[in-house]
C-alpha cells in the first residue's frame, strides 16, 4: 500500500492531483487546513493524506503504458468509477490473452528463420517425400496433439502466481482496514457529531470546539452548540476557521443574557439593591464602586444598609465609605430594624443593601437572612460571585443562594483569570442574567454594565 500527502490551495485542486497521480482507487485518509501567514488577506491550503493499494496502482500503470496517449487522457478525464471499471476490465482482458499464450505454448517469441514454416522437415525425416506437394495457399491442419509438459508447468506456476497475488491482495486490504481503524482510534469521533451523522470532522470544527472548553465552557453547552454548527454550516465553511469562528460568536451573542445594573428609572420609585454571595467575592468592593457611579456620576442619593447576623461580624468597610461619599448608613439584625432604616432612608432615591458572607454548607444562616429579606418589598436581588472561583464550587454557591432569589448574578475579579467560559455557563444552567462585570478590588478600578459583546469577545479571547 502506498501513503502520500498532497497539498493544494482548495480541497477539489487535492482531489484531483490525486486522482491523477494515484488513480481512481485512492481514498482519503485525512485533511488537514493550513493557515499561512497573518492578516485578513493571507492564503491558507489544504493537506490531503491519501493511500491506494499495490494492485490499483499496477492496474493504472499498466493500463496508461499500452493505451494511445489520446485514449489515455480521454480515461484520465473520465468519472473516477468508470476509470477504475476500465483499469481492472484491461487487467482481466491481459490476464485472458496471457493464459491463451501459456496454453498455445506461445510463452515468448520464437526468432524469425529464413525457412518457411511449411517447408520446415520434421526432426525424424531426413526428407520430404516426393508425393508430397506443399501448397502454401491451402490453409494448413494441424495435427491433435498433447501440448508439450513444459506448457502444463507453466500454467501451474501462473496459477500458483496469480493465487499467491489474491493472497497479497487480500493482506494488504487487512493491513489498510487496520490503518483505518488505527486512524479512528487515535482521533475519535468528536461528541458534538452523532455516531449515524453523515457529517464529518474538520480542523476548525475540532478548534472551535475545544477552545470553548479550555475557556471554561460546559461540556453540555458546548456539545450542541457545535452540532448545530456543523449541521448548518456548508460544507466549505465547515473547513475553514474563521467561519467557524463567526458561528460560534453568532451562537453565544444570542444565548448570552444580559440585564444592566443601572437603567433609567420612569417610575419614580427608589430602587432597593441586595448584595448577596459567599465570602471572599469581592462583594463589599462592588458595592462601593457602584455606590461612587451612583452618587458622583448619575448625582443619586444613596442609602447604606448593612445587615448583621452574628456579633462577631467586625468593623464594616462601607461605614468609612459612607462617611466618604456624605451618605446615611444604617447598621440592622433583624426585620423590624431593616424596616426602620428603609423608613429613615425614605429620601433616598436609591439603597444598597450589604448582606454577610454566608458559607455554602450553613443552611440556617440563608435561612434567617431570607426572613430579614421579606421584610423589604420590591427590592432586587443580586449573587456577585468571584470569576476565579471553580466551576464546582459556583455552581453550589447559585443553588444555596436559590432560596433567595436573586434576579442577576454580577461577576468580580475578572483580571485575575483567562476562562470566561463558566460565566456563560453559569448563567446558563441557573437560568439567571448577567449585570455586572468587575476588575480588582479597588475603588477607583474598573466596572462595566454586563454585554453578550464583551463576554463573547473574552471567551473566544478576541478582544
Amino acid at each position: 500500500m502506498q501513503v502520500k500527502k498532497f497539498e493544494a490551495p482548495t480541497l477539489q485542486e487535492a482531489i484531483e492531483t490525486i486522482k491523477r497521480e494515484m488513480g481512481p482507487e485512492a481514498i482519503i485518509l485525512q485533511t488537514k487546513q493550513n493557515r499561512r501567514g497573518f492578516g485578513l488577506m493571507s492564503k491558507g491550503s489544504v493537506e490531503v493524506t491519501a493511500a491506494v493499494s499495490e494492485r490499483a496502482t499496477e492496474k493504472k500503470n499498466l493500463a496508461e503504458r499500452k493505451l494511445p496517449e489520446a485514449y489515455a487522457q480521454k480515461i484520465a478525464s473520465a468519472p473516477a468509477g468508470k476509470q477504475a471499471d476500465f483499469y481492472e476490465s484491461y487487467l482481466e482482458k491481459k490476464i485472458e490473452r496471457d493464459k491463451v499464450q501459456l496454453s498455445n505454448g506461445n510463452s515468448g517469441r520464437r526468432p524469425i528463420t529464413a525457412v518457411r514454416y511449411a517447408d520446415i522437415i520434421d526432426d525424424d525425416q531426413t526428407s520430404a517425400p516426393a508425393s508430397v506437394q506443399v501448397r502454401t495457399n491451402d490453409p494448413v491442419v494441424l495435427p491433435q496433439m498433447a501440448a508439450p509438459n513444459h506448457v502444463g508447468n507453466a500454467i501451474e506456476q501462473y496459477s500458483a502466481i496469480k493465487d499467491t497475488s489474491m493472497e497479497a491482495i487480500q493482506e494488504e486490504l487487512a493491513n489498510l482496514k487496520r490503518l483505518v481503524e488505527d486512524l479512528r482510534r487515535e482521533r475519535k469521533r468528536p461528541e458534538y457529531l452523532e455516531s449515524d451523522s453523515p457529517l464529518t470532522a474538520t480542523d476548525a470544527l475540532q478548534e472551535g470546539y475545544e477552545l470553548l472548553l479550555q475557556s471554561g465552557v460546559e461540556r453540555r453547552l458546548a456539545v450542541p452548540m457545535m452540532r448545530d454548527i456543523a449541521r448548518e454550516l456548508p460544507v466549505d465553511a465547515r473547513a475553514d476557521h474563521d467561519s467557524v469562528l463567526d458561528a460560534i460568536a453568532e451562537r453565544l451573542l444570542r444565548a448570552v443574557s444580559t440585564v444592566p445594573f443601572f437603567s433609567k428609572n420612569n417610575s419614580g420609585e427608589r430602587q432597593i439593591e441586595v448584595f448577596v454571595g459567599a465570602a471572599g467575592t469581592g462583594k463589599t468592593a462592588l458595592i462601593a464602586k457602584l455606590g461612587t457611579h451612583a452618587c458622583r456620576e448619575r448625582q443619586e442619593k444613596l442609602g447604606m444598609i448593612r445587615i448583621q447576623l452574628t456579633a462577631e461580624e467586625g468593623m464594616d468597610p462601607l461605614v468609612v465609605f459612607s462617611k466618604a461619599l456624605h451618605v446615611p448608613y444604617r447598621a440592622v439584625a433583624s426585620v423590624e430594624e431593616l424596616q426602620v432604616a428603609l423608613q429613615d432612608m425614605s429620601q433616598c432615591s436609591r439603597i444598597f443593601i450589604d448582606t454577610p458572607g454566608i458559607a455554602l454548607r450553613d443552611a440556617s444562616m440563608i435561612r434567617a437572612l431570607e426572613n430579614i429579606l421579606k421584610g423589604v418589598s420590591r427590592c432586587r436581588i443580586h449573587q456577585v460571585v468571584s470569576a476565579i472561583t471553580r466551576d464546582q464550587d459556583a455552581r453550589e454557591q447559585v443553588k444555596a443562594y436559590a432560596a433567595l432569589k436573586p434576579g442577576s448574578l454580577m461577576f468580580t475579579r475578572l483580571d485575575e483569570t483567562s476562562s470566561f467560559g463558566n460565566i456563560y455557563s453559569l448563567s446558563g444552567r441557573s437560568g439567571l442574567p448577567v449585570s455586572v462585570f468587575s476588575t480588582g478590588r479597588k475603588v477607583t478600578e474598573q466596572w462595566e454594565n454586563a454585554s453578550a459583546e464583551r463576554l463573547t469577545a473574552s471567551i473566544l479571547n478576541i478582544l
